[in-house]
C-alpha cells in the first residue's frame, strides 16, 4: 500500500559497493546538481533488483510502474541560505519532465535514499500540507507548483529577476504550507512518498555536500 511517506533504514545491505556507481557519466537534468544518468543504464541488473525492492516496500506490482532512478550530488550555496532548501512542491511524473500536467500525472510514489556518509542530521526532508483556508485544486496545485517553483528559478538563472524579486516570491510561496514531519539525514535510509505529496529538503555548511539516489515509479 502506498502511503504519504515511508522511512526504510539500512536499505542497502552493501551500500558502499553501489558509492562505485556515483562518478560515471554525469549529466544535467531539470534539478539542480550534478546528476548521473539512470541506473538502469549504468547496471541494468542492479536497477532492476532496486526497483523490486521499492516496489515491496510500496506494496506495488513491479510490472505495473515505470521507474527512473538516478544519483545526484548537491553542494552547499554560501551565497544565500535559501538557495540551500528547496521551494515546497510536488514531483513531475518523471525527473526530466518539470512541467506536468494535471492529466498526465501519473507519478505512484517517489523519494530518495540518503547516501552521505557521516551526514548532518539538520540535512532533513520536509514533507508539507496546506494551511487549513487554502482550497486548491489538483490543477490549481499542478500550475503553482509551475508558475511559483519551475518558473521563478528559471528567471532568476536568466537574469530576468533579481534576488530580492526570487526571495519574494519563494516566501509568498512558502506561507500556503505548513510542516507535517521532517525526515532527518542518515546514511543509508530510504525516504518515499506518495506521488503528489509536497515536500522540501535543505542541506546545510556542516555538511556541505550531501548525495542522493532519487526514484520515480509512474504507473504505466
Amino acid at each position: 500500500m502506498i502511503t504519504d511517506i515511508k522511512v526504510h533504514d539500512n536499505f542497502y545491505s552493501a551500500p558502499d559497493a553501489i558509492l562505485k556507481l556515483v562518478n560515471e557519466f554525469p549529466i544535467t537534468g531539470c534539478g539542480t546538481g550534478a546528476r548521473s544518468i539512470d541506473l538502469q543504464q549504468l547496471n541494468p541488473s542492479l536497477g532492476n533488483n532496486i526497483k523490486n525492492d521499492l516496489c515491496q516496500i510500496h506494496g506495488v506490482n513491479p510490472n505495473s510502474v515505470h521507474m527512473n532512478m538516478f544519483f545526484m550530488e548537491h553542494e552547499y550555496n554560501f551565497t544565500d541560505e535559501m538557495f540551500n532548501t528547496t521551494t515546497i512542491h510536488m514531483d513531475g511524473k518523471n525527473p526530466d519532465i518539470c512541467r506536468a500536467r494535471v492529466d498526465e500525472y501519473k507519478l505512484a510514489f517517489c523519494g530518495q535514499i540518503l547516501l552521505t556518509k557521516d551526514p548532518d542530521p539538520d540535512a532533513v526532508v520536509t514533507i508539507h500540507k496546506f494551511k487549513s483556508h487554502i482550497n486548491w485544486d489538483e490543477q490549481e496545485i499542478v500550475k503553482r507548483c509551475i508558475d511559483e517553483y519551475t518558473n521563478p528559478g528559471e528567471f532568476f538563472r536568466a537574469g530576468k529577476i533579481d534576488l530580492e524579486e526570487f526571495k519574494r516570491m519563494r516566501k509568498e510561496h512558502a506561507d500556503n504550507f505548513d510542516l507535517t514531519c521532517e525526515v532527518k539525514n542518515l546514511y543509508n535510509r530510504m525516504v518515499s512518498w506518495k506521488g503528489g505529496t509536497l515536500h522540501a529538503q535543505r542541506i546545510t555548511k556542516n555538511v556541505p555536500k550531501v548525495l542522493n539516489q532519487y526514484f520515480f515509479a509512474e504507473w504505466i
